[in-house]
């Protein structure tokens, strides 16, 4: 919670006032003075009480780990996507949503409703997994590529080509020939790379903006379930929905990782990307 949620929050504002009441009590039935001096001593105790949960509250949201669980990153196995790169803004974006709707499961009052959409939950989390995971692979797929320098390669690729123009068969045409395969082989190579690169970020954008929009579905459920009497089959049919829609999501991951892995291969899936 923020710290507007916090100010707001009842239970503090409920023991601010309990103990301020009971330290004023305590002062107006001490003192000479009875009220003149309980109640400026209630107030106080009540206002100091109410400030140390709120502060206590907002530092506890900050360092506590339902946020730093959601901070995702690739496996041990793959790089991690520089700063301002495209595969650490799609991340991040997901990381936000993720943290989202994780904060719209848990503060709904109705604990019916938090224990289904906890499915939910536990869904967007595995599908910012395989996010992270995505991550990695492009940019692992980047620092790859970045070893093939393809102007090179198509300027020598075109010097041989034309130098091949007019050549009597031979030994010496032989060598040429050899060489121009082994340049369009690493040609080959790089544009496998860039088209995996190109599959994989375009399916962690499509995936995305679907959990960004899961946002905005589980706020209308919350409000739905909150404002229809008798609608817990509605809700459930809802949270369905969407439970299905990230499982969708997920396998669409997995397809366009299955795609990025045959292009890499030239057409044969190889197996499992790191």
């Amino acid at each position: 919670m923020g710290v507007k949620e916090h100010l707001t929050e009842p239970w503090g504002l409920v023991a601010a006032g309990v103990l301020g009441g009971m330290g004023g009590a305590v002062a107006a039935a001490l003192a000479p003075a009875g009220l003149l001096v309980g109640v400026p001593v209630g107030l106080a105790v009540a206002g100091a009480v109410y400030g140390i949960r709120v502060g206590l509250g907002v530092i506890t949201d900050r360092d506590g780990a339902p946020d730093l669980a959601l901070k995702a990153a690739p496996p041990a196995t793959l790089p991690t996507p520089p700063r301002g790169s495209d595969a650490e803004r799609f991340l991040r974006r997901a990381e936000a949503a993720v943290r989202t709707l994780r904060r719209q499961a848990e503060g709904t009052g109705d604990p019916l409703l938090r224990s289904q959409v906890s499915e939910v939950d536990d869904s967007a989390a595995g599908a910012l997994a395989d996010l992270a995971r995505f991550a990695g692979q492009v940019t692992l797929i980047e620092q790859t590529a970045a070893g093939i320098n393809t102007q090179r390669l198509r300027q020598e690729y075109s010097q041989i080509q034309r130098g091949l123009s007019g050549l009597e068969p031979g030994p010496l045409r032989d060598e040429r020939e050899r060489a121009r395969r082994a340049l369009s082989d690493q040609l080959d190579v790089g544009q496998r790379l860039r088209d995996a690169k190109e599959m994989l970020l375009a399916r962690m954008q499509s995936a995305v903006l679907g959990l960004e929009g899961l946002v905005a579905r589980m706020a209308e459920l919350v409000a739905l379930h909150a404002t229809t009497v008798g609608g817990a089959p509605l809700t459930a049919a809802k949270v369905a929905e969407l439970t299905n829609d990230l499982e969708g999501l997920r396998a669409g991951l997995a397809e366009a990782e299955r795609l990025s892995r045959s292009a890499l291969s030239g057409g044969d899936d190889p197996g499992s990307l790191p």
